[in-house]
């Protein structure tokens, strides 16, 4: 299956978070899994390169030329595929995917989750959707989603179209069963 994996790519993070996401992609090569990702070689994204390699895992690297200069790119991707724009490298991510993981990140990562829920809430896909939440990283949006819920702005059916997991075991126990 491939895997749409969204996550940071800062260094500036603490190390826990690089090495649960690198025992993610360990894992996530282990169960046969092919990686779809933002091709960084830094920060999350360059974790869950780093543990798909080594266990000789699929990596499938998505990103725009301009890209290039602003953050290297993992050389460890058995595919990469440039694009023009963030915009079609979304669309590629997106369509690509049978299931999306969302690592701890910044603004970018948080922009993918919800244009990944919003198409979902949309009936444009049903996959599922996990968040990776390393040591309660997801914990303050969550907070902030389930408030809105209960002010009337988002449909409680929300809670039900993405999966929480704090471990690799769950995230593909999860996955892994709804395929």
């Amino acid at each position: 299956m491939n895997i749409t994996l969204y996550g940071s790519a800062s260094d500036k993070i603490d190390r826990a978070y690089i090495d649960g996401v690198e025992a993610l992609g360990r894992a996530m090569a282990k169960r046969g899994h092919t990686m779809v990702f933002g091709a960084g070689s830094t920060g999350l994204m360059g974790a869950a390169a780093r543990g798909m390699a080594a266990e000789g895992g699929q990596i499938i690297g998505v990103t725009p030329h301009f890209m290039h200069k602003l953050e290297p790119v993992s050389t460890l991707c058995t595919e990469l595929i440039a694009t023009e724009t963030m915009a079609e490298r979304k669309t590629i991510m997106e369509d690509k995917a049978d299931a999306f993981i969302i690592t701890p990140g910044g603004l970018g990562t948080f922009d993918e989750f919800f244009q990944i829920m919003t198409l979902k809430i949309l009936s444009r896909h049903d996959k599922p959707v996990v968040l990776y939440n390393i040591n309660g990283f997801w914990d303050g949006m969550l907070g902030v989603i389930g408030a809105d819920i209960l002010k009337g702005f988002i449909s409680p059916e929300v809670a039900n179209d993405f999966t929480i997991c704090e471990t690799p075991e769950s995230v593909f126990a999860v996955i892994e069963k709804k395929n």
